[in-house]
């Protein structure tokens, strides 16, 4: 879609930089998903060399582990998404998804969602681009865990989105501490393995125990 008139309200020289996405000053306000125009965006820096690095203070709250495996669950079973730079995975509404190392529970949303990997160019990080259309209405996000041995449902909550996309991280956040809370919740109970606590999306808000399940899934 193209716009033949586009105003704004303040001086061009002002926010000229700000339509930069990828500038670094700019950046860092979609490492959370911010809202623009029709769509939410988040971007991640993929900036981590090894699962190692995530112990360093000075890495970003949200930056990618070069080296992760993205994961959805279909109808056969928990599949492998390849990342390839500069082409667009959908991940369609309903379908789990998850991040290896970024965020430790099955993300469930019911909108589309576009990921798009830059490699690093020059000295710029590769980025990860994340784009869905902004939530209007009764739209949710779940945060579920299903067994990693048999792909069974173990727990979920659901966050009503759609009306203040503005409380993910807080519902994301009090839905991996509700499930951490209960051992109960962490058994399959079809198969009886035990799986690993979960972590948020925001590494700053991790406590001792889900750090160390940050690095091992």
């Amino acid at each position: 879609m193209t716009y033949a008139d586009l105003y704004v309200d303040e001086p061009l020289e002002k926010i000229a930089e700000d339509w930069d996405y990828l500038n670094d000053r700019v950046v860092k306000r979609f490492f959370g998903f911010k809202p623009v125009g029709d769509n939410v965006v988040g971007i991640r820096p993929i900036v981590v060399q090894s699962v190692g690095d995530l112990s360093e203070r000075e890495a970003p709250p949200v930056g990618v582990v070069e080296k992760r495996t993205n994961f959805e669950i279909g109808p056969q079973g928990v599949v492998v998404v390849p990342r390839i730079p500069f082409s667009a995975h959908i991940t369609r509404a309903g379908t789990p998804h998850r991040v290896q190392h970024l965020f430790g529970y099955w993300h469930v949303n019911d909108k589309d969602e576009i990921c798009v990997v830059l490699p690093p160019d020059g000295n710029e990080p590769g980025r990860l681009i994340i784009v869905m259309g902004k939530p209007t209405g009764d739209e949710t996000d779940r945060f579920a865990w299903y067994c990693e041995k048999c792909t069974t449902l173990l727990f979920m909550r659901e966050l009503n989105s759609g009306r203040d996309f503005s409380k993910f991280w807080a519902g994301e956040l009090a839905a991996v501490r509700e499930y951490n809370a209960n051992p109960r919740h962490q058994i399959c109970p079809s198969c009886g393995h035990k799986n690993p606590l979960a972590y948020s999306g925001m590494r700053p808000s991790d406590n001792e125990q889900e750090h160390a399940a940050r690095l091992v899934w």
